[in-house]
């Protein structure tokens, strides 16, 4: 059944979904979320040759059976102000539709997210306690670093070189991913707290970095009225939806929706589920929201036979242009479409 399905895709129209996070120059990037401005534009230049159109005219498309072929969407998640910042002037330039996910909770905060707070603490802090102990959903976490404590200058190499899914090169690689995994799940409030007594713990300051914050107030409203690029759902508090109940999905969703459009002049109904997490009560709530497209992170090429609310993504990595262009040739004809 699973090569019939194959060989019917095979045949039919392809387009591709590209995922980029943050343009940026990061010093940590585990999960190979940042693309440098330099190679972002050399993107951009390869793109120039390709058909790139809105999300929501992919979803169009999609509804009527009429994929254009070889068509590419280029989707932001989580809202950094880099994505402002940088990526909007390359946009502008380049004349690209992009649309950028954004979770609304986060808006104006100055201050990282709680996953780069994780990162800039365990990846970077010169000297942490040896000891950690931490009540995670009434269990306590307990974690000891021994001589992990102080960041060598040979661990801060490996850090910075580090990226999942190698296997973890010391024991503040392992405590970063252990706690990730353990918080991911978690509601806001829960996570907040946890964050907040591991701040605590390592004498956390937070770097004075507006790049690597949430885009402000202001930088979203500018770009909400704009001609080509669009703002599209990533929940209220960047929730790991599957983790969750129907209700708090659909509020999650639905008020991030709300929010979106008191700003936008214009329907909002495209969603990028955080972290790619979601079940059927994820799908059942996005129906009810009448969502035309949904997009995940599982890497799988778009055709007519795709189901709009499961809309695989690439993800895009530092790649140089001709890294870049090398990539997108092999997506195009792979045949990833399950």
């Amino acid at each position: 059944m699973q090569l019939l399905k194959m060989a019917r895709h095979l045949f039919q129209p392809r387009a591709i979904v590209l995922m980029y996070h943050r343009i940026a120059d990061a010093v940590h990037d585990p999960w190979q979320l940042s693309v440098s401005l330099g190679n972002f534009e050399q993107h951009l230049q390869v793109l120039q040759k390709s058909k790139v159109i809105p999300v929501q005219q992919l979803a169009y498309d999609l509804q009527k059976k009429s994929v254009v072929h070889n068509s590419v969407c280029l989707t932001f998640d989580d809202g950094y102000a880099d994505n402002y910042l940088r990526a909007k002037p390359l946009l502008e330039k380049y004349q690209s539709p992009a649309t950028f996910f954004i979770p609304t909770e986060y808006l104006g905060q100055q201050a990282f997210f709680w996953w780069d707070e994780l990162e800039d603490i365990f990846l970077g802090y010169p000297e942490l306690p040896a000891e950690l102990s931490v009540s995670i959903r009434g269990s306590t976490f307990e974690f000891n670093l021994g001589e992990d404590k102080t960041l060598s200058n040979e661990q801060a190499h490996q850090h910075t070189r580090w990226t999942w899914p190698a296997e973890a090169p010391t024991l503040r690689c392992k405590l970063y991913l252990s706690l990730w995994e353990k918080l991911k799940p978690l509601p806001y409030g829960e996570l907040k707290a946890v964050i907040g007594k591991i701040k605590s713990w390592a004498s956390f300051k937070e770097p004075v970095d507006k790049e690597s914050y949430p885009m402000t107030l202001e930088q979203l409203a500018d770009l909400s009225p704009h001609s080509f690029i669009t703002l599209g759902l990533h929940t209220v508090t960047h929730l790991s939806l599957s983790h969750h109940p129907s209700e708090i999905q659909l509020a999650e969703i639905a008020q991030n929706k709300l929010y979106l459009e008191k700003i936008c002049p214009y329907t909002v109904n495209c969603i990028a589920y955080p972290y790619g997490d979601y079940n059927t009560d994820t799908l059942t709530v996005s129906k009810q929201l009448k969502l035309s497209a949904a997009f995940t992170t599982t890497e799988r090429i778009v055709s007519n036979l795709s189901d709009p609310l499961q809309v695989g993504r690439f993800q895009v990595r530092n790649w140089t242009g001709d890294q870049f262009k090398e990539q997108l040739t092999r997506w195009s004809n792979s045949s990833q479409f399950l």
